[in-house]
């Protein structure tokens, strides 16, 4: 799972029949497991597993049938997260100066709770590092892994967007069933899937309504933008003014992983066939709005 091995591109696209594309985008950044040679964390295996959005794309690969393009991270979030601005990062987190053409640091709640770009703790006061890291280290991480990822995925949105007017696009997620002390709803029950679009900006209402619906009609809880709001990438992807369309959806991981073992539990095969239907539920509203000889 989480094991060192030689450099290997920073994402994996899988992309549907060409005849059956619609402009529908999912991408996976906390699925990855690589890590690059040398790295080093006084986390242990079991401990890095937490942070791994477990199978994430397996569950959601009936949605490459049904017309979507589907992006995954290859390597682990430990290493660098690709759901964060550039520029949140732990100045704690830095040995020595910021260099200043790099841009200023701007650190947001996500690093004061120890989960910015660079994670300062893998667990509730449990550090990932001995000690700060390099800018250079961090850097090369931006160059090599996080910048990589996101121009491939903003490639494939502006490529839909321009050939049909419109994208629309899934931030896809993992939570734990229970909160730790590291996430804002300590102590409260979580639902089986939470839905983000920042409050109702980042999408349309017409599709987070359309999502949930399709949920709750396989008899899952949903809720909306509790305690998951959507992080940075629906954020900078996320327009509807000019139809571009985010939504983040976080997954309960009780559902389909046993999470000791982070193994699949017997209701992996009925998650993943829900989420085949709502992909092609999906699918099937798109295809309604693209009118004949819109794609161009």
């Amino acid at each position: 799972m989480l094991t060192p091995r030689p450099a290997a591109p920073a994402f994996r696209l899988c992309l549907p029949e060409e005849a059956a594309t619609l402009p529908l985008v999912l991408d996976s950044p906390h699925s990855g497991t690589a890590l690059p040679p040398g790295f080093q964390t006084l986390a242990t295996r079991e401990q890095q597993l937490t942070a791994w959005d477990a199978f994430i794309p397996d569950l959601w690969r009936g949605a490459v049938a049904a017309g979507a393009s589907l992006i995954e991270a290859d390597f682990a979030r430990i290493v660098i997260d690709p759901n964060r601005a550039v520029d949140d990062i732990d100045p704690d987190m830095v040995d020595g100066a910021w260099p200043l053409a790099w841009g200023k640091l701007a650190p947001t709640r996500y690093s004061a709770r120890g989960m910015g770009l660079i994670r300062k703790l893998i667990l509730p006061g449990l550090p990932m590092y001995a000690g700060p890291l390099t800018p250079q280290e961090i850097h090369q991480r931006i160059d090599t892994l996080y910048t990589p990822y996101h121009c491939a995925l903003a490639d494939r949105l502006d490529a839909l967007h321009a050939r049909f007017g419109a994208v629309w696009h899934i931030d896809c997620h993992s939570m734990k069933s229970r909160a730790n002390a590291m996430n804002i709803d300590l102590g409260q029950a979580r639902p089986d899937i939470v839905l983000g679009d920042l409050d109702g900006s980042s999408a349309a209402a017409e599709f987070t309504d359309l999502v949930e619906c399709e949920l709750r009609a396989c008899g899952y809880s949903v809720a909306r933008n509790q305690p998951y709001k959507g992080g940075d990438i629906v954020r900078r992807h996320g327009d509807p003014a000019r139809d571009r369309h985010s939504l983040q959806i976080e997954i309960n991981r009780a559902l389909y992983l046993d999470e000791t073992r982070f193994e699949p539990s017997p209701g992996f095969d009925q998650l993943q066939r829900d989420l085949t239907r709502l992909a092609q539920a999906i699918a099937t509203d798109l295809r309604a709005r693209i009118q004949p000889g819109q794609s161009r």
